[in-house]
């Protein structure tokens, strides 16, 4: 893999959040259309990355981690997981900058010059307000959720870089998955 120079963090642990069931969490696709959470899950667990969204640009944090989920998303199949990325954008104006992320993302080297996964919108950051991860616009956050909604694990980054590793979701994951 590319070093990009930056570094995330290794999560041991799931910190505690506020909301249990993420299953009426709606987004909006590329397309525009509204989507539920439970909807696009066809996997026993989804991976919901939160990035901080387009403040005046892409940062490079939010680069680094999605591109290097697009480089390593078939490790997901493993445990029968899959992964959905969200940009959140203040306004409807906004939303168009999604390509922005996706263009920086296929910049890097990825098979197929593909992004395997989707990549949805919190328009007026409404998702961000019901995890209650707003600052600036979002805390970058990962999730791991089941099929019925429930949140198995939750990291809710301090900073723009404070994100996990690939490998500790991947491990957590292994942890839930062998807890069965």
């Amino acid at each position: 893999m590319p070093n990009d120079g930056i570094r995330f963090t290794d999560v041991a642990q799931s910190q505690p959040i506020t909301v249990d069931d993420f299953s009426d969490l709606t987004f909006t696709n590329e397309a525009g259309i509204t989507v539920k959470l439970a909807d696009i899950m066809s996997k026993d667990y989804l991976v919901l990355v939160i990035t901080r969204g387009w403040n005046n640009g892409v940062c490079i944090y939010c680069v680094s981690q999605t591109s290097r989920w697009a480089r390593r998303y078939e490790e997901l199949a493993e445990y029968n997981a899959q992964l959905a990325v969200v940009f959140p954008v203040e306004t409807q104006t906004d939303a168009t900058h999604s390509s922005d992320l996706s263009s920086r993302i296929r910049k890097a080297p990825i098979d197929n010059d593909r992004i395997p996964f989707p990549i949805l919108l919190d328009v007026n950051l409404a998702g961000v307000d019901q995890l209650g991860i707003r600052s600036q616009l979002a805390k970058p956050s990962t999730y791991i959720i089941d099929r019925k909604g429930r949140v198995r694990f939750a990291y809710v980054g301090e900073s723009i870089a404070d994100r996990p590793t690939v490998d500790s979701i991947l491990s957590q994951l292994s942890q839930i998955v062998s807890s069965q």
